[in-house]
């Protein structure tokens, strides 16, 4: 489990812990630390402004781009393509050192005076986002130009990797780190709390209909969106890299995103063919002996933790997407896909440990990512299966808490 400083720091307020005392901690609670990683940008590489980029009159490949820096404009040579599509973007200056051997300084590249470099993430002595320069935009905190890029917090973070043992699935996500450092550093748990900022949307509940058939061990949360015009953050990007998880597409990242984050297991389905206008979507729940079968319009596409069928997935070419939060027992996937041989897909790692239960979390954050980061529109309100379960009463010492922590706790 890799978790970063500022990723902690949206659950829990650690700005006056130092790392050593992260690492102490951590370690101290029974989440050892495998490796720690300050991420540091050379000085003397700021945020720059693009103001003009013009192709270079030598070169087919090369852009002349004008970029406003802080101190003033500078001409700047570049010949990544996507900078074509930048506005913001991470310079490194005159002087600037990106290793042992590589100091930024004046040059020409085809007779072009250029005075500085655009920087991609792996440049930075980042984890590789991708072909080209890094776009910076204000995932990252307010873009200042010739702010030094060192001093974003998101960019410049601590990384740190987690041995977890098999029964540590509470802790398979950010938040339930933080949980746990909430309670080991007496720092109060932030509470995540998110309401749709939309008022003009249509209701999912006269698009879409949830029907059940027999008992469901399981609770279910269901969302839809429009995502014609789905993009998604540098943030997201760099810390699925720091994670070492980067996505194919932009619902993969956001998917993984969550699910990392918040420990909700989610998942979208593509519904494009479906003509919400003439037909209603029909979502049915059944039980068939012990496995949690999801059908849409008739044809089953999942079976809840386990598995879904890849034609169903959606990826950045749907235009409408249901997205599925989900949470089902551990112990009773791990005997049934054992007892039937069942085949599983990466979430089942998840799913099989414990993922988190509260499964309006995960639809809250995914609502708040997605108005908040990219142009995507949600229909009003969620539908949602929630079974019944009766409370568990546990009955336990304080011996026998004491040894099993290691510790005399007075009562």
């Amino acid at each position: 489990m890799i978790v970063t400083r500022s990723w902690l720091n949206n659950f829990i307020d650690i700005s006056e812990v130092s790392d050593d005392k992260l690492y102490e901690t951590l370690n101290s609670i029974g989440l050892e630390v495998d490796s720690i990683k300050k991420y540091n940008i050379p000085q003397k590489v700021v945020v720059g402004k693009i103001i003009s980029c013009e192709k270079h009159p030598d070169a087919d490949k090369l852009n002349v781009c004008q970029i406003d820096i802080g101190s003033g404009v500078r001409q700047i040579v570049c010949g990544a393509k996507n900078v074509v599509d930048a506005q913001y973007v991470a310079v490194a200056t005159i002087g600037a050192k990106l290793g042992e051997d590589f100091e930024i300084k004046h040059a020409k590249l085809r007779g072009v005076e250029s005075e500085g470099m655009v920087c991609s993430a792996s440049e930075l002595g980042l984890p590789d986002i991708g072909d080209g320069i890094m776009i910076l935009d204000e995932s990252i905190g307010e873009l200042v130009v010739g702010k030094d890029l060192n001093e974003y917090e998101k960019i410049a973070d601590t990384v740190i990797e987690l041995e977890l043992t098999a029964n540590r699935g509470d802790c398979l996500s950010i938040h339930g780190v933080a949980r746990d450092l909430s309670a080991a550093l007496n720092i109060p748990l932030n509470k995540f709390d998110y309401e749709s900022q939309n008022s003009e949307k249509i209701g999912i509940a006269r698009i879409a209909k949830l029907t059940k058939k027999g008992i469901i061990p399981a609770s279910l949360q269901y969302v839809m969106a429009n995502i014609d015009d789905l993009h998604t953050s540098l943030l997201f990007s760099l810390r699925l890299a720091f994670i070492k998880e980067p996505q194919k597409d932009s619902i993969s990242s956001i998917l993984k995103y969550i699910t990392h984050c918040t420990g909700v297991i989610l998942r979208a389905y593509d519904i494009s063919s479906i003509d919400t206008e003439e037909d209603k979507l029909e979502i049915k729940v059944t039980n068939d002996d012990r496995v949690i079968n999801i059908a849409i319009n008739g044809e089953i596409q999942s079976q809840v933790g386990i598995n879904q069928n890849e034609e169903s997935m959606a990826h950045d070419n749907a235009s409408i997407v249901l997205f599925e939060s989900s949470y089902a027992h551990p112990e009773d996937l791990v005997d049934v896909v054992a007892e039937k041989k069942l085949k599983t897909d990466e979430l089942y790692y998840n799913t099989s440990r414990g993922s988190e239960p509260n499964v309006c979390f995960g639809v809250q954050y995914l609502t708040y990512l997605l108005e908040t980061y990219t142009g995507c529109t949600l229909y009003d309100g969620t539908i949602s299966l929630d079974e019944e379960q009766e409370d568990k009463i546990i009955t336990i010492t304080t011996q026998e808490i004491s040894t099993l922590i290691g510790n005399e706790i007075e009562k």
